[in-house]
């Protein structure tokens, strides 16, 4: 073997002993977590539709992926609610077709979702359409969710 190629042959075989480009490996960086059993806090904002007006909680879970952007918020176990969420922690949810009470079409739309170490917060806008019972009314909510468990993670 020539002399260049023993040269080659001893770096080559040095590197690989430390890892191959002899830095130092940085520190990763955490991945967004926000999956788990949530506590939901829902109080009434303003409401056109005649309610009670009480605050009402439930439980509610988030599928979540760490670092994917892709989030599913389970609402008390009857509705699955697909959204994204952003690295610093704020999110979407798409708008959600329901019937209440099996009789009045009604539409769920979301703003200003953020999750936190804690939990996380959205308002809630419910619009329920007219029917031959009643005239079209909204209902706003904000909905707190106190994680349950092992907090966030939001890098």
């Amino acid at each position: 073997m020539g002399s260049k190629h023993l040269a080659a042959a001893l770096v080559a075989g040095s590197l690989a002993g430390c890892g191959g480009s002899g830095e130092p490996a940085g520190p990763s960086t955490p991945l967004l977590s926000v999956a788990g059993a949530y506590a939901i806090r829902k109080s009434i904002v303003s409401d056109t539709c005649g309610g009670s007006g009480e605050t009402v909680s439930n439980p509610g879970e988030v599928r979540h992926t760490p670092g994917a952007r892709a989030f599913v918020l389970n609402d008390h176990g009857t509705r699955d609610l697909p959204g994204t969420v952003n690295s610093d922690g704020t999110f979407s949810l798409e708008p959600f077709r329901s019937m209440v009470g099996g009789a009045v079409p009604a539409v769920d739309t979301f703003e200003g979702g953020r999750f936190t170490t804690a939990g996380f917060g959205v308002r809630v806008t419910t619009d329920l359409e007219a029917t031959a019972g009643s005239a079209a009314c909204r209902v706003v909510t904000q909905w707190d969710g106190a994680k349950q468990g092992a907090p966030n993670v939001i890098p």
